[in-house]
C-alpha cells in the first residue's frame, strides 16, 4: 500500500453539483470567453492543490523515524500482520515496559520481514495470520532484562511467566534471558498464528514462559497443541526460519544480513 495508490481514491468530484463547484465552460462564445475560460483553469489549478488527501490515514501508519539501513516496520510490508508487542506494555515477565520499546512496532531486517512476509503469504492461504509479540530488541532492552533478574525481591509476574524458578537469576544462567539476543541483530521474532479472525491458537504455554512445557516436543501438552507448534515452525522452516527448541514462539533467519547488534530505539 502506498500514498500514490490512496492519493484521490473514492472519485473526488472536482465540478458538479457533488463538489460545490459548476460545470467548467468548455464551450465559451461570447467576447470574453477566452479569459473566462483561462480564469476557470487557474481556479481549478488552486482548488486541485488545496483539496485535502481523501485517502484514509489510519491506514497508512507513519513511522516515527528514519530507521537505519536495511531495517523496515513489518506491519508496512504485511498489512494483516497482528501485532502484541508485550515488551512496549506490562504484560510480559518483567511487568513494565522496557527500555528501548516507546512504541508497539515490529521492525526487522529487510531480508527477514521479505522470508516472514513468504511465510505470512503461506499461513494465509491455510487460513491464519501471524501474530508478532517481538521482533528487533534494542540491546538497551537486554540489559534492563538482565538489571531485573538481580532484583531478588521483585516477583510480580513469577505464577504466570517463570513457575519453576524460584530466584530470577537461573533465568539468564540457563539462557532464558541471554546477554547477547539474536533479536538486537534484528532478523530474529517471537510469534505465534491466529485464526482469519485474529484468535490465537492454542500453543500449549503463553509467550515468555519459562520452563519445559515450551519446549519443542515437550510432553504434557495435547496432540492438537503439538500440531499447533508444528505447523508454525514448518512454515517457518520453509522460508529460512530456525527454530530454537526451548521457545516455540522464537524463530531465527538463518542467513543473518548482521553479524552485530543495534541499539536504536522502537518508536
Amino acid at each position: 500500500m502506498t500514498m500514490g495508490d490512496k492519493a484521490f481514491a473514492g472519485g473526488t468530484a472536482l465540478y458538479g453539483p457533488k463538489s460545490g463547484f459548476p460545470h467548467p465552460p468548455f464551450r465559451e462564445s461570447h467576447r470574453g470567453g477566452f479569459h473566462h475560460i483561462f480564469s476557470m483553469g487557474l481556479c481549478l489549478l488552486i482548488v486541485t492543490l488545496f483539496l485535502p488527501f481523501s485517502g484514509s490515514a489510519e491506514e497508512l501508519p507513519v513511522p516515527a523515524h528514519e530507521l537505519p539501513e536495511g531495517f523496515c516496520y513489518v506491519h508496512e510490508l504485511i498489512p494483516d500482520v497482528i501485532l502484541d508487542i508485550r515488551y512496549a506494555g506490562t504484560h510480559n515477565f518483567v511487568g513494565d515496559p522496557i527500555d528501548g520499546y516507546e512504541a508497539p512496532f515490529a521492525i526487522l531486517t529487510n531480508k527477514a520481514a521479505s522470508a516472514l512476509k513468504e511465510a505470512a503469504d503461506e499461513f494465509r492461504s491455510l487460513g491464519y495470520r501471524v501474530m508478532i509479540f517481538d521482533a528487533y530488541r534494542p540491546q538497551s532492552a537486554v540489559r534492563h532484562f538482565v538489571r531485573w533478574s538481580q532484583v531478588k525481591d521483585d516477583l510480580r509476574m513469577q505464577a504466570e511467566f517463570y513457575p519453576d524458578f524460584k530466584k530470577k537469576g537461573l533465568l539468564v544462567d540457563q539462557g532464558y534471558i541471554a546477554r547477547n539476543s539474536a533479536h538486537c541483530r534484528g532478523s530474529a521474532i517471537d510469534m505465534t498464528i491466529t485464526d482469519l479472525d485474529g484468535n490465537p491458537l492454542d500453543m500449549g504455554t503463553g509467550f515468555d514462559y519459562f520452563g519445559k512445557l515450551a519446549w519443542h516436543g515437550a510432553k504434557g501438552i495435547t496432540a492438537e497443541q503439538t500440531a499447533n507448534r508444528n505447523l508454525l515452525r514448518d512454515v517457518m522452516k520453509r522460508h529460512g526460519f530456525k527454530p530454537f527448541d526451548h521457545e516455540w514462539w522464537h524463530y531465527r533467519l538463518g542467513n543473518e544480513p548482521f553479524k552485530t547488534g543495534f541499539d536504536f530505539p522502537i518508536r
